[in-house]
């Protein structure tokens, strides 16, 4: 639960970020605004359908490799950005995913007489 508020706080700054931090590059400001709307839908529907999460996943070694692949990686602002956002989402996408009142404890098997 820790793990999708979060990644939802997360794609919320990465729609922002580009206004607070002042990307120059066209390309950083793009990138880092649709990954971060991609990321607020993709965390909602991973609460119901938990295989989605991966897409989380997805989407943060996107950010990691973006600057590189999409040639920002000369400024430093959005790169550093979006490679802390990028290490962040992908950590806490694939963190186990904890129910109300669940320890993490392997469930017993009945024995059976």
């Amino acid at each position: 639960m820790r793990a999708r508020w979060s990644n939802i706080l997360l794609s919320l700054w990465l729609v922002v970020a580009p206004l607070i931090l002042g990307f120059d590059s066209p390309q950083a400001r793009a990138n880092t605004v649709t990954v971060g709307l991609c990321l607020f839908l993709f965390v909602l529907v991973a609460d119901s359908i938990p295989a989605f999460r991966f897409v989380d996943t997805a989407l943060g070694l996107w950010l990691l490799a973006s600057p590189f692949l999409l040639g920002y990686s000369d400024e430093r602002v959005p790169t550093v950005n979006n490679i802390i956002v990028g290490l962040l989402v992908t950590t806490l996408s694939l963190m186990p995913r904890r129910r109300a009142g669940q320890l993490f404890l392997r469930p017993r098997r009945a024995l059976h007489a």
